[in-house]
């Protein structure tokens, strides 16, 4: 069958589908899975299918901006179109639509940028970006992927995600000369305190703070951040915007369902040096 295909709905009904759909996303599928741009001979191998039918698809698929190709005979990747499909299912998630607000709160109370970001494949996603009156220069804007390592969003994620769920971006990472035992022992100060500090390096010049959200089965569902320019955010564990932060990401994990076994609001404590995030490039976003 080429035009439609069979299927048996939930009531046993025999449904019509079309099979040229669904060929088409599973086109999408083997870019989405493969995290990377692919030649046209790997996708059709992927697929097991024709170079010259699978080339079809991908004609169709970037006429409408699922697909892009980098230059004639280059690779493909996923397009535009699909980064707001993805983006707008990222949208429908309760912890977006609960925790959006609070961002667009805590910028006004600190007059500092926010973000949202919640684990989505490649890693830790912004999905909500609130900018304060006075912008940073700084490249990344909703759908930007950041560092598990290096940026104080990604520390929230590799502190207290599950670590099956991180460990290979961990290891990833941990090639770029980090040091394992200095990460874990860093992770373990960040679990202490319920917070990640970073403050930018020259190139940058942005500070971050970043909170856990978690849900009602205690799992990490999303970090709130709060991020400016050094020369007036200076980022600390006491700090009135670190305390802001604490505050508001526990209403929203008590509003996701978290219950706290001690029923308090966790507090900063003592005075632990953050990190200071290194200087070698990435093609993923550091310091936020």
């Amino acid at each position: 069958m080429t035009a439609d295909a069979l299927d048996s709905g939930k009531n046993g009904k025999t449904q019509f589908g079309v099979q040229s759909v669904e060929i088409g996303l599973r086109v999408l599928a083997v870019l989405a899975e493969a995290y990377q741009p692919m030649m046209l001979r790997d996708i059709a191998k992927a697929m097991g299918m024709p170079s010259a039918k699978v080339h079809r698809y991908l004609v169709s698929l970037a006429r409408e901006g699922m697909v892009e190709q980098e230059g004639s005979g280059a690779r493909y990747s996923l397009g535009p179109l699909a980064l707001t499909v993805g983006l707008a299912a990222l949208h429908q998630l309760d912890v977006v639509k609960i925790c959006g607000n609070a961002a667009a709160d805590l910028r006004d109370r600190t007059d500092l940028t926010v973000l949202l970001a919640i684990w989505g494949s490649a890693g830790p996603t912004i999905v909500r970006w609130e900018e304060s009156r006075r912008p940073i220069a700084i490249n990344v804007r909703v759908g930007s992927v950041l560092t598990l390592l290096d940026s104080a969003t990604g520390l929230v994620f590799a502190a207290f995600a599950e670590r099956h769920v991180t460990e290979e971006k961990i290891a990833e990472e941990l090639r770029n000369h980090h040091d394992r035992n200095e990460i874990e022992n860093h992770l373990s100060e960040i679990r202490a305190h319920g917070i990640a500090l970073v403050r930018g390096n020259q190139l940058s010049s942005v500070n971050a703070i970043s909170a856990p959200i978690f849900d009602h089965t205690g799992t990490l569902a999303a970090a709130l951040t709060i991020l400016g320019p050094e020369r007036r955010f200076s980022v600390g564990w006491e700090s009135p915007e670190a305390t802001d932060l604490i505050e508001i990401s526990s209403q929203l994990s008590e509003r996701l369902g978290y219950l706290r076994k001690d029923k308090t609001t966790l507090q900063a404590t003592s005075s632990v040096p953050a990190k200071k995030i290194s200087k070698k490039n990435t093609r993923r976003s550091k310091s936020i």
